[in-house]
């Protein structure tokens, strides 16, 4: 499968490790010079754009209408949004992630804005403290 990662930050490049050595094509985007420069050594097996993961014409030059994923990973859910906007509506990719970091936006991330799964840190953490604190 080809998939496309915004956002090289600690999540971005363990997907892309993760992935990478599961015999996936990777392309991941990362918008902070000093973090591309990471990622050539980390990601050796990854294709690596420096660059603005929300901007349409990086997009486009790395061929994501024919991408079967894209996941937005960065630290902004604003750029999440947006990414998985343009993947989704734009160029069609199939399945779009998109990485929440303020628990207060999650109720943008739906599937009416491109989102197809929303990953809440924050979230997960209170459904399973929830969890426990009923079973226990």
């Amino acid at each position: 499968m080809f998939i496309v990662i915004i956002g090289g930050g600690k999540v971005g490049s363990f997907l892309a490790q993760h992935l990478g050595s599961a015999g996936h094509d990777v392309t991941v985007v990362e918008f902070r010079p000093e973090q591309c420069a990471r990622l050539e050594e980390e990601l050796p097996d990854a294709r690596l754009v420096c660059g603005d993961g929300d901007e349409p014409y990086i997009l486009e030059d790395l061929g994501v209408a024919n991408a079967h994923a894209i996941v937005a990973a960065t630290g902004d859910d604003e750029d999440n949004l947006v990414v998985c906007m343009l993947g989704k509506y734009e160029y069609r990719v199939p399945l779009t992630i998109a990485r929440v970091n303020n628990p207060k936006n999650e109720w943008l991330f739906t599937e009416r804005f491109g989102v197809d799964a929303a990953v809440s840190n924050t979230s997960t953490i209170v459904k399973l403290l929830e969890e426990r604190v009923v079973q226990g």
